[in-house]
């Protein structure tokens, strides 16, 4: 028996750590929306961490452990990249419609007939096959925060890209115990140090050190679960420290190894009342990827005196009402198509309630 749980029950906490995570992203987005991005509290507190970015933190820790968990119990490595796509595209792809051809053509200063000519609105789709981008002609161009539509889908491209490190690491048989620290090692190495040593200032790459060393933690903690003394003591220990190295170096690379285990220990820690949050669906990646529209929607509609707490409140409910109906209408189906492609359960797995 697990110290917080079981690892062998479908019931954990999972869908609440996400929902919280997405919920997260969109509070910290607020400030950068409303122009006051420097006084974020999180970033204020640490010195070193967004709280947007401790939000995709969480979501790549999790997506780690339980995407590592449906890789070894997929009948093949077609039916699990199948299983991925089914979660990410579906609701991807009725975003970036919506936001394309019912908010563009609504909001842009253009008219219809130049904004649909103009080749912006059209690039704009290749968010469908992960080329962010951000600009659709003349919509929330004069915005506190210009032009930028949709600034959350910049983490999709990097989800996947992990999902083709679970599997190359399994393919050369590095998805073991013993073996997943070899590439932890060379994220880690290359997060704390190699990218400064060398001058790599690319936002896209440093995300791929810093997201990969928390998605293969998250990864190593899955290999592992049966081994690591799960203590809540050492959740507490781990947590104050944290608290105790803000605004430091030592704090930045102990955020690296903190995380995770609160994150896992967390998901299985035996909360009733918080392991039934999902029970009606994970409107958890319908909120993060609807939020961003919505905020800047509310920054056009309501002027930009508008506050931070009332752009959170009154951008908040559309989103969530809109990841509902995303959740029964696109997601929920096409997670009943993923359930074709999974392995039998086997005594003595992990069976986790969800992958992500």
């Amino acid at each position: 028996m697990h110290a917080t749980g079981s690892f062998h029950t479908r019931e954990n906490n999972f869908d609440f750590l996400r929902f919280f995570a997405a919920a997260l992203v969109l509070f910290a987005h607020c400030y950068a929306l409303v122009g006051r991005n420097g006084d974020e509290p999180l970033t204020v507190l640490t010195g070193y961490e967004k709280g947007g970015g401790i939000a995709v933190g969480i979501f790549f820790v999790i997506s780690g452990y339980l995407i590592t968990a449906s890789y070894l119990n997929s009948r093949s490595r077609s039916s699990f990249l199948l299983k991925r796509a089914l979660r990410i595209f579906p609701a991807l792809l009725v975003a970036v419609m919506l936001t394309t051809f019912v908010l563009g053509p609504l909001v842009t200063s253009r008219a219809l007939d130049s904004y649909l000519a103009s080749p912006k609105t059209w690039d704009y789709l290749k968010n469908l096959m992960l080329l962010t981008q951000y600009e659709l002609p003349g919509v929330f161009s004069h915005n506190v925060y210009p032009d930028v539509v949709n600034g959350s889908l910049w983490t999709l491209p990097l989800e996947v890209l992990m999902y083709m490190g679970v599997m190359a690491l399994g393919l050369v048989g590095f998805l073991r115990r013993g073996l997943i620290f070899l590439p932890i090692a060379g994220l880690a190495v290359g997060h704390f140090w190699a990218l400064d040593r060398f001058g790599i200032e690319s936002f896209f790459i440093e995300h791929i050190f810093k997201l990969g060393l928390l998605y293969y933690s998250g990864a190593a903690l899955y290999l592992y679960r049966d081994a690591i003394p799960w203590r809540g003591w050492i959740a507490a220990l781990l947590f104050a420290s944290l608290l105790m190295t803000f605004q430091t170096f030592v704090g930045s690379v102990l955020y690296c190894i903190a995380l995770p285990y609160l994150v896992i220990y967390l998901a299985y820690a035996p909360l009733p009342w918080v392991s039934r949050f999902g029970k009606h669906g994970d409107f958890s990646y319908g909120l993060y990827i609807y939020a961003f529209p919505f905020q800047q929607l509310t920054m056009y509609l309501l002027g930009p005196d508008t506050g931070i707490a009332t752009l959170a409140l009154v951008s908040f409910v559309p989103t969530l009402i809109l990841a509902v109906a995303s959740w029964h209408l696109i997601e929920a189906p096409a997670m009943k198509l993923k359930r074709l492609f999974a392995a039998p359960a086997q005594p003595g797995r992990a069976a986790p309630s969800s992958e992500g």
